[in-house]
């Protein structure tokens, strides 16, 4: 079950960026190419812009999971860094109630209806999503929110703020 929510398991690491490009990273589950970086010889993936294009040698602190996919950093050397999203889960969850609004006072359910003789497996189908859209949902946006606050805190704690 936990494998469908974010994970909170949240570590902190500081050194210099050492190397970093874009490729496939060996031991990861997306095997695209994809950004990475390494700081005290641990690779780490999911990196926004201002982290990727930080240069050789500037001191960072990274917050990251245990897939070392990073959910926060600070550049010391730039004073720099990312901030937790606030409006991602207020954004997520309206577009998940709005969507289902729309299914289910819309109409959209009518070409499930005509397509299918069996009424139970258009019941199955509409309960599925709506599990998806209304609960699922806001719960994963709730934790992705609580794993940013967290990487955050202990950012601020390492900056000492």
């Amino acid at each position: 079950m936990s494998k469908l929510f974010p994970d909170t398991n949240i570590q902190l690491v500081s050194g210099v960026i050492q190397e970093s490009g874009t490729s496939v990273v060996e031991g990861h589950k997306n095997q695209t190419p994809q950004r990475w970086i390494k700081v005290e010889n641990k690779v780490f993936v999911g990196l926004d812009d201002g982290l990727y294009h930080a240069q050789y040698g500037q001191r960072v602190d990274i917050a990251y999971d245990s897939n070392h996919k990073v959910v926060g950093y600070w550049n010391h050397a730039l004073n720099t860094g990312s901030e937790a999203s606030k409006s991602g889960v207020i954004g997520a969850v309206a577009l998940a109630l709005i969507l289902t609004a729309i299914g289910y006072y819309g109409g959209v359910w009518n070409f499930i209806w005509k397509g299918i003789d069996e009424w139970w497996l258009t019941i199955f189908i509409i309960f599925i999503f709506s599990l998806y859209a209304i609960v699922w949902t806001p719960i994963f946006a709730f934790k992705e929110s609580k794993r940013e606050r967290l990487a955050h805190e202990l950012l601020r704690g390492a900056r000492g703020n």
